[in-house]
């Protein structure tokens, strides 16, 4: 139902209460001259279950802990950063190719990917200042991804290995989701609560690769100007890899709390 207030002297806005949604106010004088004066308000109705997270656009996220540390576990979907700046949507390849800032898309450019799989992001949205990840929340480095790791089974001489490791500890399996992976996804069991999705990748000429087969994160730790570590798992592994690619790769990205 309608309801007034004031909002400075001689004024008078009138509004009716939209839940969840943007509405605007109109303003006039209290002697009923017009004015121009426009205010629009936002209502935040997004509510937060305990042991969840929520980003910039409302969207929410349950965690899990692994070893000391709280992860997401499911894959970021927003397109604002922290402070509501928009990150560029890049759908078409040649928008993605040769992007040296921020930029995000959905797996083959399909938004019904979304929900599940989460968007791909290129190196340069993880390291952006304004944070992709909801605040006191990160992009978790190379260190913190290994801290997991190690939390998980994978030795510490194996830690910093290029490639595979873990495998003997089905530190892979115990990372991935039992759904969605195309067969034999090889230890899966989810022990973690990661629950990680084979969401694919978007390869720096701007084609689609590997969903259902492979999941693929970025850490935002780079290993030279042009390239930056990630994390892989495979439906056909029972390890999780430490690899390193070009930053212009999509990605799916996790956040990991400050």
């Amino acid at each position: 139902m309608p309801t007034s207030f004031h909002l400075a002297q001689g004024f008078t806005a009138t509004a009716l209460i939209a839940t969840g949604l943007p509405f605007i106010l109109g303003c006039q004088k209290d002697d009923d001259e017009p004015t121009t004066q426009t205010i629009v308000v936002y209502v935040d109705t997004v509510t937060v279950p305990p042991g969840a997270v929520a980003d910039v656009d409302g969207n929410v996220y349950p965690t899990t802990v692994i070893g000391t540390q709280r992860w997401m576990a499911e894959n970021l979907r927003t397109s604002h950063y922290a402070n509501g700046d928009p990150i560029s949507y890049a759908p078409e390849s040649a928008q993605w190719v040769g992007q040296n800032t921020g930029a995000w898309t959905n797996y083959a450019g399909d938004f019904g990917y979304d929900a599940i799989y989460g968007k791909l992001y290129n190196w340069y949205t993880v390291v952006d200042p304004r944070n992709v990840c909801p605040d006191g929340w990160h992009v978790a480095s190379d260190d913190e991804w290994k801290e997991l790791e190690s939390a998980m089974g994978v030795p510490l001489s194996d830690l910093d290995v290029y490639g595979e490791r873990g495998s003997d500890s089905n530190v892979g399996g115990q990372l991935k989701s039992v759904i969605l992976w195309d067969d034999p996804n090889s230890g899966a069991n989810d022990s973690s609560g990661f629950s990680g999705y084979p969401g694919g990748e978007r390869l720096p000429p701007g084609t689609f690769s590997s969903i259902s087969a492979k999941g693929i994160w970025w850490t935002a730790s780079e290993y030279d100007p042009g390239l930056a570590w990630l994390r892989e798992l495979y439906n056909t592994s029972t390890g999780v890899y430490r690899l390193y690619h070009f930053k212009t790769q999509g990605c799916s990205v996790r956040c990991v709390e400050d």
